[in-house]
This record gives structure tokens, C-alpha cells and sequence, in this order.
């Protein structure tokens, strides 16, 4: 047992130094804010504005798209109880760990932005809601402090924490916000839902450690917390950081023409990130528990949005928690700043158990990222479109590859079930369509297309000379 202690203490020491630099680099270091968004203007002197036929395209759009269906509007905006007098949120080190501020161009009302891709803006504009929301009695959140929400379980004697954020001065802030509005009241217990930074990462802004040790406050996670924290987190940390900056823009102004959102929320707070081993691990595949008088029962989703991650229902509320499991929009599959390529069948098995276990009598949704639903009928409109899309996913991608289709034709063929397409809960945002489709073709098949030529292609410094050549040399390319 001491070993285990010790390998604990070392394995999060290790995990500090991987994600501290990504969490760094997600939230840009400082904020990157252009004057002219509300104009519409361009960041750069040199920048391009939409075209005539970019234009008429985003027109198009908006005549297709189902932009009637104004009920993610409505869902995002209910139990509202107030929004803090302040934008921008302080790191200790004393830059800008957060800045909602930097969005409100997006704010203006009934302004379309022909940069932006009006279903992407609708994505957007969802995420600018900030401020302390009731899900029910009981149950509440503190949106727009971070990439994710955090959200606050009343206890018999204090606040059961569910995902405390990214950083330990957002996740301070949502405490003492809560805490100013509602009375105030201790943390017992903080809940991970899964091993990502954004939903453990500010654990120091809402607890402290000697009270962990001391077992006056429980930490719970999900089996496999801490190893798959690691290896998702450290062992290609560096690489992942690197990438981290393409996938998100995170160096671009914000602007219509450059950082818009990042679809499961505006961004990710650059703060001081933090971890505290868990004292309870989620075994089974469903456990029940009950802390300070609240019961929870947890089910273990192994292989979906993260390796080790877990849903949670209250059945005394009959509220739901979906973890990352199913937010906003349909999540990637390959996350572009690396990991290990996800599960879609199995991601849609496990929505599917959750339906038949909770959502049969669910009467409210909530997760760690987005808004909530409510009343049971939506509860599992929204569960069934996500099963339904990850499913189809997998099989449709299966189906044709099974009939020649490679990795680099897939993008360009398979579609999503127009059926599917008109529900705003299965469009894809954090994730596109197209490279979740190679994902699957990688994930069964691998990222070879089965031509010969291209098992051990030329590294592109030594085949670009070779296409220079090809083309007959520099200057007759430098005239096209």
C-alpha cells in the first residue's frame, strides 16, 4: 500500500509537468483579442473577406439548415440566476487566465458573420452563456468559466463538485461565485468524470489536499483514472501540445475571421493546473454510492469519449449526468491533437445501456459541457439522435470500406443519414464528419489504403525536391 501511495503521488508529479504545458498552450497564454470583431472587420491588413460565392454558399446554409428549431436556445438560457460583474478572470502568475469578454462581438443580435459558417456561429453563440444556472433544486452549474461546466450537487451539509474545471482560479472563482449567490458551503466530495485536464485540473481551487488526506472530503473517479490521465496527457504530452495549437487556432485573434469557439465551449482557461489522486475508484460496471445523503449511481463507460469515464444518476432527482459522453455535438473520434482513436460502436452501446437504464424515467440531462434537457421525452430524443449517429457512423464507414472505399476516398463518401442531419444534437462540431470517418477506416484497418506505393512513402523532404524537378524547377513554379 505504501508503494501504491508513493507510485500515486509520483504518477501525478509527472502529470503536472504534461499538462500543464497543454492547458498553457489551449488558453493561449494571454488573450488575443481584435478591436474590430464587432465590425466585421479582418484581423490582418492582409487578410481576404468572403467571396461572392462563399457568400451565396452561407446563404444556402441558411435556407437548409433547421434554424426554426430554436429549443437549444431556450434549454440553454433556463434556470438562469445571475452572471458575475466581471469578464475576465485573473491567474495567479497574473496574466488572463479567462476572458469571456473576448466572444461578445458574437453577442450582437441578428448579426450574421459570412466568415463563420452559420451552423458553427449558432454553436457559438449557444456557448456565451455565463453565469450560475439551476438545473433543478439541487443541482447547479456555473457555465462559461472554462472549456467545460462545473457543477455544484447540494448536499445534506455542504457541495458535491462534479468536474472542477481546468484551472484552479476558474474553479475558485465558480466556488466563491456559487457560494455568494447560494449561502456558503463546504466541498465533501469532488467527482471526476473522466481523465481529461478540463474536468480535473482546477481541483485545487475548490478543495484542499490535507482535507483529502484527511478524509474529510472524498475524491471519486472512474477505474482507470490515473493511467489513462497519464498516457492520454503525458507520454505524447509534447507532441499533443504541438498539435494543440492547429486544432484549436488558440494563437488566432478573437475574431470572425479567426477564434470563434471551440464547440464544446469558447476555450480553455490558462491557469494553474492541478491533481489530486482519487480516495474512491468506480469498479463496476454500475455502483451505487451515497455521499452526505446524496445517492448516486455510476456507470462505468470504458472506451467512449475517454478511456476511463463514467456517467452518473441521481435516482432520487431522476436527473442524469452524461459526463462527456453526450454534449452539444457529436464528438471526435479522432482528436486532431492526438490520442488514441475512439470507439464509436462502443460509445453508441453505452448511450444505448444508459437510455435503458436511466433514460426510461430521466426527467432532466446534464454534462459537463453544453446545457441541459428536460423532461423525458427530450431526455431521450437527444440519446437516441447521439446513439443513433455514432452507430451509424461505425457501420456506414464499415460498410463501405467493406465494398472497396479506403481511407482516402471515405471522407468523400460517406454521409451522415439526411434523417439525422436535421437534428441540431447530431451535427458534428467538436469533430468533423470527414475525419471522423478516417478514424474508423484507421481504427479497424490502420492508415495504410492497400496500394503498394504509398506503404513507405518518401518523407516530404525528400519527395518536395522531387516534384520541383517534376515541374521544371523553381522559377517556372514561382510564375503560376
Amino acid at each position: 500500500m505504501l508503494f501504491r501511495n508513493k507510485m500515486k503521488l509520483l504518477v501525478s508529479g509527472v502529470l503536472l509537468c504534461g499538462i500543464s504545458t497543454m492547458s498553457w498552450a489551449a488558453g493561449g497564454g494571454s488573450v488575443n483579442t481584435d478591436t474590430g470583431a464587432a465590425e466585421g472587420k479582418h484581423f490582418h491588413d492582409k487578410g481576404n473577406y468572403p467571396s461572392k460565392y462563399t457568400i451565396a454558399l452561407q446563404k444556402q446554409q441558411r435556407e437548409i439548415l433547421p434554424l426554426a428549431d430554436k429549443r437549444d436556445f431556450d434549454e440553454a438560457k433556463r434556470g438562469f440566476i445571475a452572471e458575475p460583474d466581471y469578464r475576465q478572470i485573473k491567474a495567479e502568475a497574473g496574466h488572463v487566465a479567462w476572458d469571456i469578454g473576448s466572444y461578445d462581438w458574437l453577442l450582437e443580435e441578428g448579426k450574421d458573420f459570412d466568415s463563420i459558417h452559420p451552423s458553427l456561429q449558432r454553436q457559438a453563440i449557444l456557448n456565451m452563456h455565463y453565469g450560475l444556472y439551476e438545473v433543478i433544486p439541487g443541482i447547479y452549474q456555473i457555465r462559461g468559466y472554462d472549456l467545460a461546466n462545473i457543477t455544484f450537487i447540494k448536499s445534506k451539509t455542504g457541495w458535491i463538485v462534479f468536474d472542477p474545471l481546468t484551472a484552479k482560479e476558474t474553479a475558485a472563482a465558480a466556488l466563491k461565485f456559487i457560494n455568494e449567490k447560494l449561502g456558503e458551503r463546504p466541498v465533501v466530495a469532488v467527482v471526476y468524470s473522466h481523465s481529461h485536464a478540463d474536468h480535473f485540473g482546477g481541483v485545487r481551487g475548490v478543495v484542499d489536499e490535507a482535507d483529502v488526506r484527511s478524509g474529510k472530503v472524498k475524491i471519486i473517479a472512474p477505474v482507470g483514472f490515473m493511467d489513462h490521465a497519464v498516457s492520454e496527457n503525458v507520454y505524447a504530452g509534447n507532441a499533443m501540445n504541438r498539435r494543440l495549437f492547429f486544432q484549436y487556432g488558440v494563437l488566432l485573434p478573437r475574431s470572425p475571421f479567426g477564434h470563434v469557439d471551440q464547440s464544446i465551449g469558447k476555450n480553455v482557461a490558462a491557469g494553474n493546473v492541478g491533481l489530486i489522486p482519487p480516495t474512491i475508484v468506480i469498479e463496476k460496471d454500475i455502483e451505487e454510492l451515497t455521499v452526505d445523503g446524496i445517492k448516486m449511481v455510476f456507470q462505468n463507460t470504458p472506451g467512449t469519449e475517454a478511456p476511463s469515464e463514467m456517467n452518473t444518476y441521481f435516482p432520487d432527482m431522476k436527473a442524469f449526468w452524461a459526463a462527456e459522453n453526450i454534449t452539444g455535438t457529436i464528438h471526435n473520434i479522432y482528436t486532431l491533437r492526438g490520442a488514441l482513436v475512439r470507439d464509436a460502436l462502443e460509445w453508441s452501446k453505452q448511450i444505448n445501456n444508459a437510455i435503458y437504464l436511466f433514460g426510461q424515467e430521466a426527467e432532466v440531462m446534464f454534462a459537463s459541457h453544453s446545457w441541459p434537457r428536460w423532461v423525458n421525452e427530450r431526455v431521450q430524443e437527444v440519446m437516441r439522435s447521439q446513439r443513433d449517429t455514432y452507430a451509424n457512423l461505425n457501420n456506414g464507414v464499415l460498410h463501405l470500406a467493406n465494398q472497396g472505399i479506403t481511407i482516402n476516398q471515405i471522407h468523400n463518401v460517406y454521409e451522415v443519414p439526411e434523417s439525422l442531419q436535421q437534428q441540431w444534437s447530431a451535427r458534428s462540431y467538436h469533430g468533423s464528419v470527414e475525419h471522423n470517418s478516417r478514424a474508423v477506416i484507421n481504427r479497424y484497418l490502420g492508415y495504410w489504403d492497400a496500394n503498394p506505393t504509398t506503404l513507405i512513402p518518401l518523407s516530404p523532404e525528400d519527395s518536395a525536391p522531387l516534384y520541383v524537378e517534376m515541374m521544371g524547377g523553381a522559377q517556372p513554379i514561382m510564375k503560376i
